[in-house]
């Protein structure tokens, strides 16, 4: 008899086509097989047309539909309750079908303890760094501002992370820095599963571009434009280098960002796009992607920027398990502002270098669609856990 397993994703917030609940909604279609059956449960099914192929079990006491216009955080302590209690009544539907809960984000302490008494196999997804790195990181970096730190990760969510990363199973580390962020709070090395997050390549079919060509060079920054992502860094290196070329920005700004570097934003080489629903077309118009954020996971704009040819201009954060240095784009493991700017000035000089990086990031992207990405988790899990 084949190994098989039952892998149950609980989600800590609404399933939808943005942000971790798309990723995971992503890999639950991609490790559905016959010997990984997968079922996503949510507090809210908030899923577009076409449906996913994959069954999902919401939390909604009733119709998703009647309470998409109430607030997520007014629904949120009742059908994250019922999605919970849905997932501890759910068991595997053969005896040699081994069940694993695969935990997304915030989901209660409560469940994790349930779950570890029980004996279930519980594994978890560590979408950014721990919660103890992230908030020595970005009190940092918002203390150089000389502002109060403007995120929302308290001691008693370090302490609740702490306790529900040991009682766990194994940990998925979508790049090296979430790994070392883990084994600094106490996990043990054989517990950290290494991988990686996805694209999907039909999001991108096309040849539209969403900027005609100028003389200079093109760079690219996709995302919330804040502090953890290293906005700071970026628009003062910008400054400084004085290239002939122009930035793009797509994606909200964080007040603060949008207060102090309005100088910057004003230039008419910065272009800024709040939304786009073609971010394709915006990766066809530029040359490099830029990226300095402090702290990330598995940022998948750097996926997404390969798989259309454009190289990172890249932190270690910012290129997560993809960027390779001196191959399909350069990792600047700083976050100096004057160490950004000669390198913009190094990328904008360099076009052959850009031609050849954009083609090594084409092909690496297509190992990691999330077809190819879903196939290595589940094969890791298998190993791991599948009854024989």
């Amino acid at each position: 008899m084949p190994k098989t397993l039952q892998l149950d994703f609980m989600l800590g917030l609404p399933l939808d086509r943005k942000g971790p609940t798309y990723t995971a909604a992503s890999l639950a279609s991609a490790m559905d097989r016959s010997d990984c059956v997968t079922h996503i449960y949510t507090p809210l099914d908030r899923w577009p047309a076409p449906a996913l192929a994959v069954p999902i079990t919401s939390g909604a006491p009733v119709s998703d539909q009647l309470l998409s216009h109430v607030p997520y955080r007014v629904t949120a302590p009742l059908t994250v309750r019922l999605a919970e209690r849905s997932i501890l009544a759910a068991a595997p539907t053969t005896p040699a079908r081994q069940q694993i809960v695969y935990m997304w984000g915030e989901v209660s302490l409560r469940l994790a303890t349930k779950l570890a008494a029980r004996g279930t196999v519980v594994v978890r997804e560590k979408i950014n760094c721990g919660k103890q790195a992230s908030k020595r990181i970005l009190d940092e970096a918002y203390g150089r501002l000389g502002v109060a730190a403007g995120h929302s990760i308290t001691d008693s969510l370090i302490a609740k992370e702490h306790e529900e990363l040991h009682l766990a199973d194994a940990v998925f580390c979508p790049n090296q820095m979430v790994a070392e962020s883990l084994r600094e709070i106490g996990l043990p090395s054989e517990k950290l599963i290494a991988t990686s997050y996805g694209w999907e390549p039909e999001r991108f079919i096309g040849d539209d571009r969403a900027l005609g060509p100028i003389e200079g060079t093109t760079f690219l920054f996709v995302g919330f434009l804040c502090v953890r992502k290293g906005a700071h860094i970026l628009l003062d290196a910008w400054q400084k280098a004085g290239v002939n070329g122009r930035l793009i920005i797509a994606g909200k700004i964080e007040p603060l960002i949008a207060e102090r570097y309005a100088h910057v934003l004003d230039q008419t080489n910065v272009n800024y796009i709040p939304f786009t629903p073609n971010v394709g077309a915006l990766y066809r118009a530029a040359d490099w992607f830029i990226f300095p954020s402090l702290e990330e996971g598995g940022p998948q704009v750097t996926y997404e920027a390969g798989g259309c040819g454009v190289p990172g201009l890249v932190s270690r954060m910012g290129g997560g398990a993809f960027t390779r240095e001196g191959v399909d784009g350069t990792i600047i493991d700083s976050d100096d502002c004057d160490v950004w700017a000669a390198a913009i000035a190094s990328a904008a000089s360099t076009p052959e270098l850009r031609r050849a990086y954009g083609e090594n990031a084409r092909r690496r992207a297509e190992q990691f669609t999330w077809a190819a990405v879903g196939a290595q988790r589940r094969e890791a899990l298998i190993e791991r856990y599948a009854m024989p």
